[in-house]
This record gives C-alpha cells, sequence and structure tokens, in this order.
C-alpha cells in the first residue's frame, strides 16, 4: 500500500557517515516512492493504456492518505514526520487500505487490465494484514513497500528484479541502522510483501 514519504527520526548529533548513508537510503525508497514504481512498471507492460490505470489507481490510493498525513502532522497529532509510535499508524491503515478497497471496485467495475488489478488486490491484501499486526507490533512498511517494488521487477526482469532485491537489502539495513526498526520487523516487512505480491499475480494468472 502506498503512503507518504517520512524521513527518519532518528538523527543524532555527529552522526557517522553510515547513518547518512541509511537516511538517505530511508528517504529516497520511502513507500510513496515504492508505490508510484510498482504501478509504473505494472502499466509499462499493459499497454496502451497502462499509464492511465496506473494514474486513477494512485490518485484513489494516495490523496486520502496524503491528506490524511499532512493535516495530522500539522496538528501535532503525530508525534515526527515518521510517525514512529506504532499506536498513531491506526488510523493509516484504516484510511489507506479503505482506499485501496475503493480502487479494487473501481478498477473491477471499469474493466481494468490485469496486472494493474493483482498489483492493486496484491496490496489491499498487505494492508488488511499489515493493519492487524500493527495492533500489537510495529513492522516495516518501508521494508513492506521495497519488497513489493522488488516483487513486481522479478516478475517482469530478472535483471531488474535482482537490482530491485539488492536496494531492498540496503533498505533494510538503512531501516536497522537509524534505529526506526529491529531487524526481525524488517525481515517480516520484506518476507509478507514478497509473498503476497507474488500469491495475487499468480491467481490472477490464472484465472
Amino acid at each position: 500500500m502506498a503512503q507518504p514519504p517520512h524521513a527518519s527520526h532518528d538523527v543524532l548529533p555527529g552522526a557517522g557517515r553510515s547513518l547518512s548513508v541509511a537516511r538517505i537510503l530511508s528517504q529516497g525508497f520511502n513507500p510513496f516512492v515504492n508505490g508510484i514504481a510498482s504501478y509504473l512498471i505494472v502499466a509499462l507492460m499493459a499497454p496502451p493504456s497502462g499509464l492511465a490505470w496506473a494514474a486513477l489507481a494512485l490518485g484513489i490510493q494516495l490523496v486520502p492518505s496524503m491528506t490524511l498525513y499532512t493535516v495530522r502532522l500539522r496538528q501535532g497529532i503525530y508525534s515526527d514526520p515518521d510517525v514512529s509510535v506504532r499506536e498513531e499508524r491506526n488510523e493509516m491503515y484504516l484510511v489507506g487500505t479503505t482506499s485501496v478497497l475503493v480502487t479494487v471496485l473501481v478498477l473491477v467495475l471499469a474493466s481494468a487490465p490485469v496486472p494493474v488489478l493483482a498489483l492493486t488486490v496484491g496490496i489491499l491484501v498487505l494492508g488488511l494484514i499489515c493493519g492487524v499486526i500493527n495492533l500489537f507490533w510495529k513492522i516495516s512498511m518501508h521494508a513492506v513497500a521495497i519488497a513489493m517494488l522488488a516483487t513486481v521487477g522479478v516478475l517482469y526482469s530478472a535483471t531488474l528484479g535482482t537490482l530491485l532485491w539488492l536496494c531492498a537489502l540496503a533498505v533494510g539495513w538503512a531501516r536497522v541502522r537509524t534505529r526506526n526498526h529491529t531487524t526481525l520487523q524488517v525481515i517480516a516487512g520484506l518476507a509478507v510483501a514478497a509473498a503476497i505480491i507474488s500469491a495475487a499475480f499468480a491467481v490472477f494468472d490464472s484465472v
């Protein structure tokens, strides 16, 4: 599920070069960017109107989530731009997952290309699973998003997929280095996303 970009909150005075690199990776490969990139890959493989379908799907999903994030941050309700407190993420999951559900319904009714629909259904399932997990444990959404992108990449190009999975490992390291997440939270995010997105495309391919 695509989400707003977040900056790492754990910035220490005199931090080393590795922390700076970790921050750059976290910001550059944030869930917002990874979500758009995932749809872009799928859209390019679903011509001639793939980009239009991707834009529609992203628009429905991102506007509510971005609006909520921006308003809450300005109100001071979120502890920091990274929404580091687990409990604060619950409403983001609720709004985000609801918007993805609406997107799925629109795509089905409009007879969207199968790859775009498969990705969106995968994101919906991810949102539901991660939302439940977030009730008691803070799974890494950075890891979820980059693993989703890497898995989509593998489905269309082994070379692209390999490069993206290397990026996923780097982002996973970054989230641990900035102390936003534990190693287990990152591994869980990578594994859940890879499994769900692969399953979603497999199901739609078999229909």
